[in-house]
């Protein structure tokens, strides 16, 4: 994006109080597309500076990952100056985002009520594990209880496995996209009305809401089941090949009679129906799939069933789908300097084509490090820092 062309969200002001991943990581986003994130740390910091993984100088390449193009304020609110600090940046910003427990605001004196009282136009996006109302309000969460309590570990797996979380973080990255999008639809009503909104949002129920299906099937009796990297109403799964493992999804009956000429059996959708291979006889039918994967390399497979129109696409390692990344150069993945003036590797903005704001800064405030700059835009003094 040409740097003199405006951000998608240019002149949006945001105050962010988070921590970890859910809270940082909606602001992140934020940032990417323009806004003025003023991430307002307590005198150490926050927390996930010291989170692992680190590099070998102990910089966390976690922190750096979720901060980017931020500018970060040191601000004691728990100190009556700090506090007075922070409502004034309130009444002149758009967004106050937050992932702390549900109760934290109140408690400190910067709960939506209070704020309002300052700034009517103001959005606050307040992210916790269960919602600020509800039986759960008070519990703790961290993502592995969000995915455990949605009901989707409790199908995926193995039946010798058990349940399986997934490895990566996902129930707060889809929190962090859900409470952007959030923001987003109290942006566009403000428009219209003038009037901010208070965004209570769940990650419970923003994960769980990939259950989709599973929620009316489950109601009624029919309980998924662990079945591995199949899908239950699909013939969609994964196959060894000579070194590693690709998956297949030949969905329909028309793909799965290319799937069986492309591996030399044009003769078996007329024995085994497309139903069949996903139903009754699904072993039957992935045995004979599975032995032509096996004599070829992913490559090879990949290759010849692409040209064939099959979906198909090789398991990759985390190395091997960055390497490819890079090499795509679509941005997907980007450079960041870290506080300490590291470079790291992180996934870059997610952005449809024409609103990447790819000019924003790819830099990860040190703790403070605009504190000054900040309080004086806002003119304001040093006390409660």
């Amino acid at each position: 994006m040409n740097g003199s062309e405006p951000t998608s969200l240019e002149g949006i002001r945001v105050l962010e109080l988070t921590h970890a991943i859910a809270g940082p990581q909606c602001g992140q986003i934020l940032a990417d597309h323009g806004a003025d994130v003023i991430k307002i740390e307590p005198p150490n910091g926050e927390i996930a500076r010291a989170s692992y993984p680190r590099d070998e100088t102990g910089e966390s390449i976690y922190f750096s990952c979720h901060n980017r193009g931020k500018r970060s304020v040191v601000i004691d609110l728990k100190t009556e100056s700090g506090l007075a600090n922070f409502k004034q940046m309130v009444a002149v910003a758009d967004i106050v985002l937050t992932n702390y427990t549900v109760d934290v605001p109140a408690r400190l004196g910067w709960d939506y009520e209070s704020l309002k009282a300052l700034n009517p136009a103001l959005i606050m996006v307040h992210v916790t594990g269960f919602g600020t109302t509800g039986t759960r309000r008070d519990m703790r969460a961290l993502d592995g209880i969000i995915q455990a309590m949605s009901g989707i570990p409790y199908f995926s797996g193995t039946p010798d496995s058990g349940p399986t979380l997934a490895a990566a973080f996902i129930a707060d990255h889809v929190a962090a996209y859900h409470a952007a999008l959030a923001a987003m639809f109290a942006l566009v009503r403000r428009q219209r009305s003038g009037v901010g909104a208070f965004v209570d949002l769940s990650m419970l129920q923003a994960f769980s809401a990939s259950l989709a299906h599973e929620v009316q099937t489950s109601l009624t009796g029919k309980h998924p089941q662990r079945i591995g990297n199949r899908v239950a109403s699909s013939f969609i799964n994964t196959f060894d090949a000579k070194d590693g493992v690709v998956i297949l999804s030949p969905i329909g009956e028309a793909k799965w009679a290319k799937l069986c000429r492309a591996i030399g059996h044009p003769e078996l959708p007329a024995s085994i129906s497309y139903e069949q291979a996903i139903f009754e006889r699904r072993d039957e039918a992935e045995k004979l799939v599975g032995q032509w994967c096996a004599v070829r390399s992913r490559d090879e497979i990949v290759e010849q069933l692409a040209a064939a129109g099959i979906p198909c696409g090789p398991v990759q390692s985390p190395s091997e789908y960055a390497n490819a990344a890079l090499a795509d150069g679509t941005g997907t993945i980007v450079e960041v300097t870290s506080p300490n003036g590291r470079t790291f590797n992180v996934p870059g903005p997610v952005a449809p084509v024409g609103l990447s704001d790819s000019s924003r800064s790819r830099t990860v405030p040190r703790i403070g490090e605009h504190t000054a700059e900040v309080l004086a835009e806002f003119e304001l003094t040093e006390a409660g820092i």
